[in-house]
Order: structure tokens, then C-alpha cells, then sequence
């Protein structure tokens, strides 16, 4: 089971921006309790406040929970656009994805790599035939 990392990663996200639990309360619209009740692990955040923690440090709510060790969002996360093969590519290689609560292999995200390159290919003639 992963650890619960968000009291560590919302303490240390909040010290490396120069904020104190009262600033950052405020920023959010929150009480300094909430924050420090997030920091000392005695209560959780629900998901419409990890959303809103995630946006204000520009880091992944996966990150926020220790789901992910890397801090920040794809660049394509927000895009409208699927995301090119290169940029997918990295994000499944470096990305810790789980599926039923196992870790993915390099051969399960190769699959779904495959996988997502013919559904977007599928989508996009849809998309230009219903343009002709």
C-alpha cells in the first residue's frame, strides 16, 4: 500500500514558496486549521481541495498523495490536443501507473501506448471525415 505522503508534500510545497500556514489558508480561502490539520495528517483534504492544492504548487494531485514522484503536470495534461508520441512516451516510461492496484510493467505500457496511438488515429479520420 503507498504511503500517505500529502502532510510531507504540502508542508514542504508551502515552506519552498516562503509561505506560512496562515498565507497559504488565505490564498485558498481556508482556515490556518485545515492547513495545519492537512500538514499534521489528522484530516484529509477532500478531492475539490486536493484539485485546488495541486493548482496553487502547479504539481499533480497524484503528486500531492505520493502516487507520483514527479511534481509536475505534462505540459500536454491541459491541452486539447493528445499529446505527441515523444511526450507520451516519457510520461508512461517515467510514470508509476497501476492497474488494480499492481504496477504496470514496461511491456503493459508499451501496450496502452500502442493502444492510445490507434484510438487517437481512429478519432482523428472521425473527426476529418465529419469535416468532408
Amino acid at each position: 500500500m503507498e504511503k500517505y505522503l500529502l502532510p510531507q508534500r504540502l508542508k514542504s510545497l508551502r515552506e519552498d514558496k516562503g509561505l506560512s500556514q496562515y498565507n497559504l489558508a488565505k490564498s485558498l480561502g481556508y482556515s490556518r486549521g485545515q492547513i495545519a490539520n492537512y500538514e499534521q495528517g489528522t484530516r484529509r483534504p477532500d478531492p475539490d481541495t486536493l484539485q485546488r492544492l495541486a493548482d496553487f504548487f502547479n504539481v499533480s494531485v497524484d503528486y500531492l498523495l505520493g502516487r507520483a514522484n514527479d511534481p509536475s503536470t505534462p505540459s500536454w495534461w491541459h491541452r486539447n490536443t493528445p499529446p505527441t508520441d515523444i511526450e507520451l512516451e516519457d510520461f508512461l516510461k517515467s510514470a508509476n501507473i497501476y492497474f488494480d492496484g499492481a504496477p504496470l510493467n514496461e511491456e503493459d505500457k508499451e501496450d496502452i501506448l500502442t493502444y492510445l496511438k490507434v484510438k487517437w488515429e481512429r478519432e482523428k479520420k472521425k473527426r476529418e471525415k465529419g469535416k468532408g
